[in-house]
């Protein structure tokens, strides 16, 4: 068997062609690995949305995806590496992109407002990689669930970054503690979990869930000011 390929982080599959043309071809092997990695990252998606994690095979993959067991074999070890060479990249994407949003420039509440709604426009707007890689990740093997909880590690660090700033600009705000950020970050994850689970948009819920992280970090006038301005 020839020696497997490294695979490429599923966000930079972007434009990656899908359909590679019938009989021979003159694009380069690296075209040619990139598209079938694609078809992979779709298939497992495809796959683990319908299936469940438990339930789901190479073969569904593979029957999914248009391509060989051999191919599947040059890029992966077996279908946890095929899920964590997807979940991982994607993480961190979803990572960086509400990291982005909290970094410009804005008052404290309006950066932790815009960062929820990035990271909830792009789980509804990618609903079934959603369900696969992130419905599924906490009730999957150890190594996944291993992996989403380093994910949801990396959002509390964030959240705590922030809170961190909001605090020096302004001192009234209470201290919090590593164990309420904690449930805080548990809750907000759940949440998510649930509504991609449910099939229910995210999105809407952006200022309610601003809300409630605003009150529990002991801010309730913040809390109070999104409510009212998400009604006006």
């Amino acid at each position: 068997m020839p020696a497997r390929q490294r695979p490429a982080p599923p966000d930079t599959l972007t434009h990656v062609p899908r359909t590679l043309p019938r009989g021979l071809h003159r694009l380069p092997h690296e075209v040619v690995l990139l598209s079938q990695q694609a078809r992979l990252v779709e298939g497992t998606a495809l796959a683990v949305a319908e299936r469940g994690y438990a339930a789901t095979t190479v073969a569904d993959i593979i029957a999914r995806a248009g391509v060989s067991r051999t191919t599947f074999y040059q890029l992966y070890k077996d279908k946890e590496d095929c899920f964590l060479s997807c979940f991982e990249p994607l993480a961190q994407s979803h990572l960086a992109l509400v990291e982005s949003a909290i970094a410009a420039p804005g008052p404290h509440a309006e950066r932790l407002v815009r960062g929820l709604r990035a990271y909830l426009e792009r789980v509804d707007a990618d609903r079934g990689f959603a369900c696969a890689f992130i419905g599924e990740a906490e009730s999957a093997s150890p190594a996944i669930r291993a992996a989403y909880q380093r994910a949801r590690g990396r959002v509390g660090a964030t959240l705590r970054r922030w809170l961190d700033a909001a605090r020096r600009d302004h001192p009234d705000i209470p201290p919090c503690s590593p164990l309420t950020l904690e449930l805080v970050n548990h809750a907000l994850g759940a949440f998510i979990v649930d509504g991609v689970r449910a099939d229910r948009p995210l999105l809407p819920q952006t200022a309610e869930l601003a809300a409630f992280l605003f009150s529990a970090f002991g801010m309730p006038r913040w809390a109070a000011h999104v409510r009212d301005t998400a009604r006006a």
